[in-house]
């Protein structure tokens, strides 16, 4: 494991009579002040970095960045200068790659070049496929931290897709620490981390892959990084029961849950602030009282979701239970259960329901529970109908 930087390089101030330098000021950072030019000797320093990959052109300041990482060698030091205004060449660069790692007293410490001059669609792509270079350069359990301070024009945006494609492409063998930007002033200049908006990215996809695809995984995962164990616990047990389509102990589960989710509001974390009334209004949704209205809301929340083989178990599930309810019978008892499945077939429900009818919600069913070829050639048609089903028995749920 090791603590990697992503910087850019730019080329200072180009201005005519310019020496090209950053100027010099006062970072700040954790409560901490630096006496620097570049953003990324700050986050080498604070952060102890082990390895750095500067990104830049062939005009970028590799002369200056050899000199602030304590390089001795003047006539390198004149050759890197002498060769910015034409543009150095990658071969240049490979001595500086080795001061680098010897002022990190370590190795691996990389230097990419990538074009720019056309700003146009195609060099925008071209260099994102160069940067992807990154994603070998990183190892499992890597910390990855993240310049855009000194990029030039849409650098710092091209990086941060970068950023997100990688945590993507190596999750979860990274882990993204910071993403910073220097902001400059004449007096001190505050170092500010912008991975809180990384955060929210990831916070809004959990939720999203809750909400919409009956996956509370992720969710999880970010709860429990945030210490919220109990809140973690509740959609472990959610998620689990709902992969097993587990209705019962999943009713019993959600009558209370909503209650204890609760809490995500008074969060110190901001995101969790932020989308806890998303994930409060799902949990809400299932607080039913009666057990064939957590069913029925459930089979409609997975057809939402195109989960559409639980959402018929569920639907017909929901409808043997409100036959129980309204018999009276112990919704528990198979037996009893058998009874009032039996009966729907003697009321108007019956034709919808009952399997002995062509294209019946329990013929569907009982093809998908018990997977058979029956059906294969109606499988659109099935689909469509469900929704059918849904509307049909909504008013049998109000009775």
């Amino acid at each position: 494991m090791a603590r990697v930087l992503i910087s850019s390089l730019g080329t200072g101030d180009i201005k005519k009579d310019s020496d090209q330098d950053y100027k010099s000021t006062i970072y700040s950072i954790d409560g901490k002040e630096y006496p620097e030019t570049l953003t990324a000797k700050v986050l080498i320093e604070h952060f102890f970095i082990e390895k750095v990959i500067f990104i830049g052109t062939n005009k970028s300041m590799w002369d200056n960045l050899y000199y602030s990482v304590d390089g001795s060698d003047e006539k390198y030091l004149d050759s890197l200068t002498s060769k910015k205004k034409l543009g150095v060449a990658i071969e240049d660069l490979t001595f500086l790659e080795n001061q680098i790692d010897n002022f990190l007293g370590d190795v691996g410490s990389k230097v990419l070049l990538i074009d720019y001059g056309q700003n146009n669609q195609n060099e925008i792509w071209d260099n994102f496929e160069k940067l992807l270079e990154i994603k070998d350069l990183i190892s499992d359990g890597d910390e990855i931290y993240l310049d855009i301070t000194h990029g030039f024009r849409y650098m710092p945006i091209l990086n941060l897709f970068l950023l997100e494609f990688i945590s993507i492409f190596k999750a979860p063998t990274i882990n993204i620490k910071g993403v910073y930007y220097g902001m400059f002033s004449d007096k001190i200049s505050e170092i500010i981390d912008f991975k809180i908006f990384f955060d929210l990215l990831e916070w809004t996809k959990a939720v999203n892959m809750f909400k919409y695809n009956s996956n509370a995984q992720q969710l999880i995962e970010l709860l429990s990084k945030d210490d919220n164990d109990d809140v973690a616990k509740i959609f472990t047990q959610f998620n689990n029961n709902l992969q097993l389509a587990n209705m019962s102990s999943l009713w019993q589960f959600m009558k209370g849950a909503s209650k204890k989710i609760k809490k995500l509001t008074d969060s110190d974390n901001k995101i969790i602030k932020l989308l806890s009334s998303d994930i409060i209004n799902m949990t809400i949704r299932f607080d039913k009282e009666k057990q064939s209205n957590f069913q029925y809301e459930l089979a409609v929340w997975l057809a939402e979701n195109k989960n559409f083989a639980l959402s018929y178990i569920a639907l017909y599930e929901a409808i043997i239970t409100k036959s129980c309810e309204l018999k009276s019978y112990d919704i528990n008892d198979y037996k009893q259960r058998e009874d009032a499945k039996k009966s729907i077939g003697n009321d108007k429900w019956g034709q919808y329901f009952y399997t002995k009818h062509k294209d019946s919600l329990s013929e569907i069913r009982n093809s998908i529970t018990h997977q058979s070829n029956d059906r294969k050639d109606m499988v659109k048609q099935d689909i469509d109908k469900l929704n059918v089903f849904i509307e049909t028995f909504e008013s049998y749920f109000r009775q």
